[in-house]
Parts: C-alpha cells; sequence; structure tokens
C-alpha cells in the first residue's frame, strides 16, 4: 500500500494513505499548475487540517502516489478535452496488488464466466 510522508506543524513528519489527501490545483493563464495550489491532510496524529503549498513537481507526485484532486465549481462546469489520459483515469479505485491476485485466482477456475455474469445481470 501506497503510503506518503507529509508534515505536520505540530506533531512533524507523519505518514498517509493518499485517499487521506486531496490536491487543489490553482492553474495559470497557460493552464499548468500555478500559484495557490496547495494539498492539505488532517493529520492522524493531533487532527488538526494541514496546508501546504504545492508546485507543479509536488502536483505531480503525488497524483503518481493516488491523491485524488479537487474539483473547483470552474472544473465542475468544464467540458473534458480529449480522451482521458491511462495514467490519470475518470474516476474509480485504482486496481491493488490484491485486486489483482483476487483476478487471476478468479480466472484459474472453470466458472470464472458465470461469475462475471452473475455480477453483470
Amino acid at each position: 500500500m501506497t503510503r506518503i510522508r507529509a508534515n505536520c506543524p505540530e506533531c512533524g513528519d507523519v505518514e498517509l494513505a493518499p485517499d487521506e489527501m486531496m490536491i487543489e490545483v490553482a492553474h495559470d493563464e497557460d493552464d499548468m499548475v500555478g500559484d495557490g495550489s496547495s494539498y492539505r491532510f488532517v493529520c492522524p496524529d493531533c487532527d488538526s487540517t494541514v496546508r501546504k503549498p504545492a508546485d507543479e513537481r509536488i502536483v505531480q507526485l503525488l497524483i503518481s502516489g493516488g491523491v485524488p484532486l479537487e474539483m473547483g465549481d470552474d472544473q465542475l462546469m468544464a467540458e473534458p478535452v480529449g480522451d482521458p489520459h491511462p495514467e490519470n483515469p475518470p474516476g474509480g479505485p485504482a486496481l491493488t496488488r490484491d485486486d489483482l491476485l483476487d483476478l487471476h485466482l478468479l480466472l484459474e477456475g472453470q466458472e470464472w464466466f458465470e461469475q462475471l455474469a452473475e455480477l453483470c445481470s
């Protein structure tokens, strides 16, 4: 499981799961990550909300680690441009190693198609 180390001003370094954090991206005039972008989390030790600035590099690292993006009101109304990139699927949880192992074990059996058909009906 991916763990991300962040710094709480009260408690110091803490480790968080990607779903315990949120990225908020402010776009500049070139639609790149601009000033005002940040990430936030609730410290698991002191329960305080911590917000830190995030530049392009930090945003990309957090996204690659599975941290979700928070969409602002202006982004909710925007039409998607082009097809979604395979590294940034439009939604749903990321495939984990456990999911892959479950799929492998399922496909080893003889009844996998029947089980799949039951789930889809």
